[in-house]
């Protein structure tokens, strides 16, 4: 999966969660509190797990930053 996919994932499991545990403490069932839990807990492991199994391809390669290589600069 690439980046974007990761977090619009991650967002969504935790745009999920709040509601569902909402439902699940007031006047649901409790197992929607469950879900909300466990939704909670992937949209935030999600994103340092990307951090942690860098992805397949290649990184771009790093550009030169500073003065001496600004055109701008006489």
């Amino acid at each position: 999966m690439n980046r974007l996919v990761t977090l619009a994932l991650s967002l969504a499991f935790l745009l999920i969660a709040f509601p569902l545990i909402s439902i699940g403490t007031t006047n649901g069932p409790p197992l929607l509190w469950w879900l909300g839990l466990m939704a909670l807990a992937i949209g935030g492991i999600l994103p340092p797990l990307r951090r942690v199994f860098p992805p397949k391809e290649p990184l771009p390669k790093p550009t030169k930053v500073g003065l001496p290589e600004d055109e701008r600069v006489s």
